[in-house]
């Protein structure tokens, strides 16, 4: 308890693992030799495979480093809310695909920045209107942004090649 407010244990401690997991995702894409490799594969998969990237691997690692972050948000979810469903993931990941298009698709601070966003139209839809309201507001954040900013608010344009 801070004056007035209450904190559970299990939402701090899923927190701190979120805030370190991000961390370790952009410390693993920006300052390592992998992350080296999973940029210039995702940027110009031929030029990465001439300069001795092997793909493949660069694939498979990088849908491992995937799976294991959806693997560590589900028992982080499941942790939060107490009730495990086969099908709990499916409107978080549209929540998170429009968070990544709100924040700009391939950046990882952006990412994280459009779920900040989203989480806040969601509390505050919740707060002053109606729960019902929730995903009426967060994917109409989504349209406004495909129609206004199409590369989110840290996303760069794609660079057309002549």
């Amino acid at each position: 308890s801070v004056g007035s407010l209450r904190f559970q244990y299990v939402r701090i401690v899923v927190i701190a693992t979120a805030v370190l997991l991000m961390m370790s995702l952009i410390l693993l894409v920006w300052r390592t030799t992998i992350g080296k490799a999973m940029r210039a594969t995702s940027n110009d998969p031929e030029a990465a495979s001439m300069m001795g990237i092997d793909i493949d691997r660069v694939i498979a690692f990088t849908f491992f480093v995937g799976s294991a972050l959806a693997g560590a948000a589900g028992v982080m979810s499941g942790l939060v809310y107490q009730n495990i469903q086969p099908y709990m993931g499916f409107s978080a990941g549209l929540k998170a695909f429009t968070a990544a298009v709100v924040g700009g698709i391939g950046n990882i601070t952006g990412a994280m920045l459009g779920g900040m966003i989203i989480g806040v139209a969601e509390t505050l839809t919740t707060g002053y209107l109606s729960s019902t309201f929730q995903n009426l507001i967060v994917f109409g954040l989504l349209i406004v942004f495909m129609l206004f900013r199409p590369t989110g608010l840290r996303g760069a344009p794609l660079l057309q090649k002549v």
